[in-house]
């Protein structure tokens, strides 16, 4: 599903990494730890298109990610990122807005299916009709992953899914997104919980 191989990223005169590789398969979760400032986040930045790769190659289903390919690739992708800054000011906007998208036009909202994933990740059903500004960040967090299952893309790029959250709510994330994989998705994290990276398939360093 995800392969990256010798990749590198630098940003003026200062690599963040060099030689990074990995190989995700279809239904596999990896979580990607390392120091602050090594370039985790960029590297999840590098696979949505958004940040260059100084050396290297990032393939996506089979995809070489380039510009002819990145407007595929990312159809293909559903991604969370650390802090969520969505135009919304309900929380059932939040929710539905990925669903407007034209890549995810042919994917019906399903409010059943939705209220599902916020049993299984200790979310009340009430958290639909809140304000964004009512909701913490860990609820919000969890809220944007039940949204990514019900998109049913193959991969899934979360940065920090846990980082605001308490023991028992990173248990019940980290059984949501096993849930997943065993569906076929293959799962993609950025964490410093060693709880969280220990949970996953794969533990890579960078």
């Amino acid at each position: 599903m995800l392969q990256i191989e010798k990749a590198s990223i630098a940003f003026g005169n200062s690599i963040l990494f060099s030689n990074f590789n990995m190989h995700l398969r279809k239904g596999q979760s990896a979580c990607i730890s390392g120091d602050s400032g090594r370039g985790k986040t960029s590297l999840l930045n590098a696979i949505m298109g958004f940040v260059p790769l100084e050396t290297g190659r990032i393939t996506v289903a089979g995809q070489a990610l380039d510009k002819n390919t990145i407007d595929n690739i990312r159809k293909s992708i559903a991604w969370i990122p650390q802090e969520l800054a969505l135009p919304s000011e309900w929380i059932y906007e939040m929710i539905q807005l990925p669903f407007t998208l034209k890549a995810n036009k042919s994917i019906l909202f399903s409010k059943q299916r939705l209220f599902e994933c916020f049993s299984d990740l200790s979310l009340a059903e009430d958290l639909y009709y809140k304000r964004v500004n009512e909701v913490s960040g860990g609820q919000r967090q969890r809220i944007m992953i039940a949204v990514a299952a019900l998109l049913q893309k193959p991969l899934i790029i979360v940065d920090e899914p846990t980082s605001a959250l308490d023991n028992g709510s990173t248990e019940k994330v980290l059984n949501f997104l096993h849930k997943q994989a065993a569906l076929g998705t293959s799962i993609l994290a950025v964490s410093h919980d060693k709880k969280f990276a220990n949970g996953c398939h794969l533990q890579i360093m960078i």
